[in-house]
């Protein structure tokens, strides 16, 4: 007669382990870059400029801090930007930066900005041509939809009420999607939020981003070894423990 191991019958009861829920991070970028350029609720002129040394920010490390670790999975953080065509030195800023954020293993989608035929609010009334940032909005709002066959959680980093019709329709046909919404530091969505459902908002801190600045240099990895290094921009301040002078 053979004997049951009390070892196999404490396994074969054991329940099956549930996989973690797949969490999704998508960043609005220019929403993102002004409201650390400039502190909406400041007292002050020199308060306005109190989040600019964050701007050298790791996203990717940034979202963890709004994953849970033990039954969530940060498979995917994308940042959608556009580069300024009108000027070189902050073309070339926000490229590095771009570079930066990639090889910490962050995508990106690029928009553009178009020529915008406006005219003066002020008593000259005149016409002028202005860049407008064009695509962003609509190519946060596609992806929003196109992958959410392949996340569970969204983590929406925006203040930018234009996404309110794509949070809606996500939730019409997906009903078990759970999104948050993460304003930029000092800014507010009610009509996203709203739309999200209850407990969606979540609020970033400078906690938060105290602890999620790019190192300086970034590595750039390549086949387990380091093939170069990305530097900040020079005007781009730093907390004063993180800074560190170029080679």
């Amino acid at each position: 007669m053979s004997t049951l191991n009390p070892t196999t019958m404490v396994m074969n009861k054991m329940p099956p382990k549930v996989p973690k829920r797949r969490v999704y991070a998508l960043i609005d970028g220019f929403n993102m870059y002004h409201a650390l350029d400039c502190f909406d609720a400041a007292t002050n002129d020199q308060d306005k400029t109190r989040f600019q040394k964050y701007k050298w920010l790791c996203f990717r490390t940034l979202m963890s801090r709004f994953v849970k670790e033990d039954t969530e999975e940060l498979v995917k953080v994308v940042f959608f930007t556009a580069f300024p065509y009108w000027n070189e030195a902050k073309r070339l800023r926000h490229q590095t930066y771009v570079s930066a954020l990639k090889a910490r293993g962050v995508e990106y989608v690029k928009g553009e900005f178009k020529r915008s035929r406006i005219r003066c609010r002020a008593t000259c009334k005149e016409e002028f041509d202005s860049p407008e940032e064009k695509q962003t909005d609509v190519n946060i709002a596609t992806a929003i939809i196109q992958f959410a066959s392949e996340y569970d959680t969204l983590i929406l980093v925006t203040a930018d009420s234009d996404q309110v019709p794509a949070v809606r329709l996500l939730k019409s046909l997906h009903p078990e999607k759970v999104v948050y919404i993460l304003p930029p530091i000092g800014r507010n969505s009610k009509e996203l939020v709203k739309e999200a459902g209850r407990n969606s908002r979540k609020i970033m801190s400078e906690q938060h981003l105290e602890a999620s600045i790019l190192p300086n240099p970034v590595d750039v990895v390549r086949d387990g070894r380091v093939t170069a290094q990305i530097w900040k921009p020079d005007s781009w301040p730093l907390p004063e423990r993180f800074q560190a002078a170029p080679p």
